[in-house]
């Protein structure tokens, strides 16, 4: 699974949600978007563990049609984090990265998702697996390499690789390696 990049997210006054690549048309965001979906379900999973477990809690009860509320799941993170259209400043820019803004909603300082689904805090410690991949990757190998050596697919290491980006702020792999020898990891 690719990282998206060069996104755009916003509301409508319907509830439905848009998405605008850079130099594309927008869509509405449906169940049917399947690698969309996917995707951001990754990253929360993986970068924003409480708002996945929370968001999971509401929704997987509410259908047996895992499809539905997968996308129940991402449409509900998107309107609490990226709800305005501002072709400026892209919700997930061409790092990657998800640049949250601040959604005007009727329950902010009320709401009992607020820094959970809402303005998530991102979990910036690295997995057993991602700080094995980050050795690798500091060691100068390559994807297909980390991937046999882990007995993983060339996939998953690279969205290890995207996960440790955002964690500590890297941009790219020079960055990443950049980190690793600046904090004398291991």
């Amino acid at each position: 699974m690719s990282p998206i990049t060069n996104i755009e997210f916003y509301n409508t006054p319907e509830g439905d949600v848009m998405i605008k690549e850079l130099g594309q048309p927008a869509i509405m965001l449906k169940d049917s978007n399947r690698p969309i979906i996917e995707y951001m379900l990754s990253v929360i999973r993986d970068r924003y563990p409480k708002a996945h477990t929370r968001l999971m809690k509401i929704y997987s009860s509410s259908t047996m049609n895992r499809w539905y509320y997968e996308f129940r799941v991402v449409h509900r993170f998107i309107r609490c984090n990226f709800g305005e259209y501002d072709q400026y400043n892209l919700d997930i820019n061409r790092d990657g990265q998800f640049v949250f803004e601040e959604v005007k909603c009727p329950l902010r300082g009320e709401c009992e998702h607020e820094h959970v689904i809402c303005r998530p805090e991102l979990d910036t410690a690295l997995t057993e697996r991602e700080h094995e991949v980050f050795r690798l990757v500091a060691s100068n190998l390559q994807t297909d390499s980390i991937a046999e050596e882990l007995h993983i697919s060339p996939c998953t290491v690279n969205r290890h690789r995207e996960n440790i980006k955002a964690k500590i702020g890297a941009k790219n792999v020079g960055e990443m390696i950049a980190f690793w020898h600046q904090n004398n990891l291991k």
